[in-house]
């Protein structure tokens, strides 16, 4: 999934979401910083999507 991720990122694609049902987590990479994990009660949210706010659990 990484490598799908950077053919994104490579594409100009800003942000890409992999969710990982098993782990239960969700990683956000970005094109202009490291990716990001977050998993159980951690608030998962940002600018480019207002008013969207939640936890992978």
């Amino acid at each position: 999934m990484i490598a799908k991720a950077k053919d994104y990122l490579d594409a100009k694609v800003l942000r890409v979401w992999v969710v990982d049902s098993k782990a239960r987590s969700i990683t956000v990479f970005f094109s202009d910083a490291a990716p990001q994990t977050y998993m159980g009660d951690k608030i998962l949210k940002y600018a480019l999507f207002p008013g969207l706010e939640f936890t992978v659990d």
